[in-house]
Order: structure tokens, then C-alpha cells, then sequence
């Protein structure tokens, strides 16, 4: 049972290990989408500033607001290509094998565990059908003489 219990421990424990990563890799592809986001807001706002600019003919603070506007879409590019290429890392594979190992080992035991107690209730089942059988025929061919002993040892009394 010592050991059972160990393989439990150890997939608990290479569940949380992954849960964690995944939690980490979640949090960092958030946090590069929210970058992204922000350049391209700002992008926008420079945008806005170039055609306000452009508008009042000032061209060459339009050209400046224009190239900035180009500077963040590009830096809002970045963080994407970033969240594209964050993968599961050789630790967290070797992780994902040792969970799949110890379940591959918990289940075997909880299977011959399980062939263990279905056994047991197939035992129970012979015993009760051998006790009802011994009821129902071999007790009423007996009782003839249950009740002449009885009845004898009633009368020595």
C-alpha cells in the first residue's frame, strides 16, 4: 500500500508541476498579448495624430506621427511572433512521462484491486448459494431426525 500511495504522490505531484507551467505559459502569452495591444493602441493614437496633422497642413509633423503609427504596429508584431513560438520545454515533457508513467502504474493497481474485491464478491456468492442450498435441501432431509433427537432428549430430561 506503501507503494501505492507513492505513485499517487508522484502524479499529484506531476499534475501540479504541469498545472503550474501551463498556469506560467498562460500568464506570459497574456501578458504579451496585452503588449501587443497596447503598441497597437498607440499605433492608433499616432495615426489619428498624422491625419490630424495632415489635415492642418503640417506635413511634416504628419510624416513624423505617421512613422511612429509604422514603429508600434511593427512593435506589435513582436510580441505575437513571441506568443507563437512558446512551447512546452524538454522538463515539462519529461514531466508529462513521469505523469503518464505513474497513472499507467496507479491504474494497473487500482485494475487488480478492482479484480481482487470482484473475487471476493464471487466467493461470497458460492458460499451464500452453497449455505442456501444446504437450506433448502439437505436441511429439510435432516429434519426428520433433528426432531427424533429432540424428542429423545426431551424424554431423558
Amino acid at each position: 500500500m506503501n507503494e501505492f500511495v507513492m505513485k499517487l504522490r508522484i502524479l499529484m505531484r506531476a499534475e501540479l508541476t504541469l498545472f503550474k507551467a501551463d498556469a506560467q505559459r498562460r500568464a506570459n502569452m497574456a501578458l504579451l498579448g496585452a503588449i501587443s495591444i497596447g503598441c497597437v493602441f498607440v499605433a492608433l493614437i499616432f495615426v489619428n495624430m498624422g491625419l490630424f496633422f495632415r489635415l492642418t497642413d503640417s506635413a511634416l509633423d504628419s510624416r513624423a506621427a505617421f512613422i511612429l503609427a509604422g514603429g508600434n504596429l511593427a512593435l506589435a508584431v513582436v510580441p505575437f511572433l513571441f506568443r507563437r513560438q512558446a512551447k512546452a520545454g524538454p522538463e515539462e515533457q519529461m514531466v508529462r512521462e513521469i505523469r503518464e508513467m505513474a497513472a499507467e502504474d496507479v491504474s494497473k493497481d487500482l485494475d487488480a484491486v478492482a479484480k481482487e474485491v470482484a473475487d471476493i464478491g464471487a466467493g461470497i456468492n458460492q458460499v451464500r448459494s452453497g449455505v442456501a442450498a444446504f437450506n433448502s435441501g439437505g436441511m429439510s432431509a435432516l429434519m426428520p431426525g433433528v426432531n427424533l433427537v429432540i424428542e429423545m432428549l426431551k424424554k431423558k430430561r
